[in-house]
């Protein structure tokens, strides 16, 4: 979310343009979810069919990536909807820069759009975990890691953005949320969220 914020020097009152159009990048990033949910599913097929140590081993690597991958894009497109809706000057960026898919204009914005913005993505996140745990049969460790990848990615993000969205339901200045968001701490949320992923797939 902290890359997805940005200020601009540009006093002009006119929003500025999409650098992308937004259905463009809606069929970009709906194909990569085709794609990731085509190689999981070729994945499970070969393994149900073979019950090969190897196939199990494959699908359960890629189910947590794909939940992973699928976790991003909902909390990418959620930040952005957030944004929009709610009034916010909130451009696309280039076709080729892949996330964030959007800069919110923290200068022109009203902080009821960051707010909505940090908000969205959270729930986005969160409703894509309970999408495919409601969508997805429990039944196989690949499909179960497909779960489990989506819940480390909404651990992570969550753990980075709640202190962020706090900040920002107290009234504090949208600029000023960012405060002690480091790489450092973006990476340990990472570790964090991955860690709670494999204990979650190993319970389950």
């Amino acid at each position: 979310m902290g890359e997805a914020a940005s200020a601009t020097t540009d006093e002009t009152p006119e929003t500025p343009a999409d650098a992308t159009p937004v259905a463009r990048l809606a069929r970009r990033d709906g194909g990569i979810a085709l794609a990731a949910l085509s190689l999981f599913g070729a994945a499970d097929a070969w393994h149900a069919a073979t019950g090969l140590a190897f196939a199990a081993l494959l699908t359960v690597v890629n189910g947590a990536i794909v939940g992973w991958v699928l976790g991003t894009l909902a909390h990418e497109w959620g930040h952005f909807a957030g944004a929009r809706l709610s009034g916010g000057i909130a451009p696309t960026r280039p076709y080729r820069s892949l996330f964030p898919i959007f800069d919110l204009d923290l200068d022109r914005s009203d902080p009821a759009a960051f707010r909505a913005m940090s908000v969205a993505g959270n729930v986005a996140h969160w409703g894509m975990v309970l999408a495919l745990a409601l969508l997805v049969p429990m039944d196989a460790a690949g499909r179960q890691a497909l779960v489990c990848g989506a819940f480390a990615f909404a651990v992570s993000a969550s753990t980075t953005e709640l202190p962020i969205i706090q900040r920002a339901l107290a009234g504090t200045p949208p600029k000023q949320c960012f405060a002690g968001l480091t790489g450092a701490k973006l990476r340990r949320d990472r570790r964090i969220g991955a860690a709670a992923g494999l204990a979650l797939f190993l319970v389950v």
